[in-house]
């Protein structure tokens, strides 16, 4: 009886071995197979330059030059060069801790088109999105021993049709940089060291345009009483950032290659 007992005893520890052995078997295999899949998927994506699993801060240093115009003859400014200088990137699961806010981000980049490059922000989700970019872009430069300026923050995706390389980007530029993109004419000819960044020209002249309306509304609701909670779509940041920069060359940008943009914009 005793013999029998331990026969059957180790019938059951041997069918038990087996199952451990085939499960891990399995999940390895499964775990092997995901961890392919998801291989192929970053690979696809850099085949595609889509990189939106990573937010960028750039950024945008312009020189400007005073003209006269030919028709009122006052004077007036406009860039004549803008550089792009990265002042840090991240994971965007790092960016936004929250799962249901970075998918949120992630899926407003995907919904920007060539003639509307800037991430909406939004309602509620937009408010909380800016208040946590804000965060991040403090951290990366605060501190800095330059002279204070405010800048305008924005997010931004240019899609394929515009760029080869598509991160989510957080614009920072000085007020007064960002109203000299208000007119198409006077900004067409400022030059680059990137042809590519042509595309940001023109998420410039997007932005000025939305951030002029954007501030005069907030303007009028604030005469009014009103409140202007989840308004802003952008944010005013007092920030210190270096706007000295070594003379690479810069070249006109080849609008060529933008040109059926240009035309969904009604700019040519």
């Amino acid at each position: 009886m005793f013999a029998d007992i331990l026969e059957d005893a180790g019938r059951e520890l041997s069918w038990r071995g087996a199952s451990v052995l085939v499960g891990l078997v399995l999940g390895g295999l499964i775990a092997w197979l995901f961890s392919r899949w998801r291989r192929m998927r970053e690979r696809r994506s850099i085949e595609r330059g889509d990189a939106r699993d990573t937010v960028v801060i750039e950024h945008h240093i312009v020189e400007a030059v005073e003209e006269t115009d030919p028709d009122t003859g006052r004077p007036h400014k406009r860039p004549a060069t803008m550089r792009i200088r990265a002042l840090g990137q991240s994971e965007l699961c790092r960016v936004v801790p929250n799962g249901h806010l970075a998918a949120e981000l992630l899926h407003r980049a995907f919904c920007v088109t060539p003639t509307e490059t800037l991430i909406s922000m939004e309602g509620a989700e937009g408010s909380f999105l800016l208040e946590t970019l804000t965060g991040f872009v403090c951290d990366r430069t605060a501190n800095a021993p330059f002279a204070h300026d405010l800048y305008v923050m924005a997010p931004c995706c240019e899609p394929a049709e515009l760029a080869h390389h598509q991160p989510i980007v957080i614009i920072l530029i000085s007020v007064a940089d960002l109203m000299l993109f208000e007119s198409w004419p006077l900004c067409r000819g400022v030059e680059v060291e990137h042809g590519s960044d042509g595309a940001r020209v023109l998420t410039l002249l997007e932005m000025a345009r939305r951030f002029k309306a954007e501030q005069g509304a907030i303007a009028q609701m604030r005469k009014a009483g009103h409140r202007t909670k989840w308004v802003e779509t952008m944010y005013v940041l007092d920030l210190s950032l270096d706007k000295r920069t070594a003379s690479l060359p810069t070249k006109e940008v080849p609008w060529g290659r933008f040109e059926e943009v240009l035309k969904q914009m009604n700019l040519e």
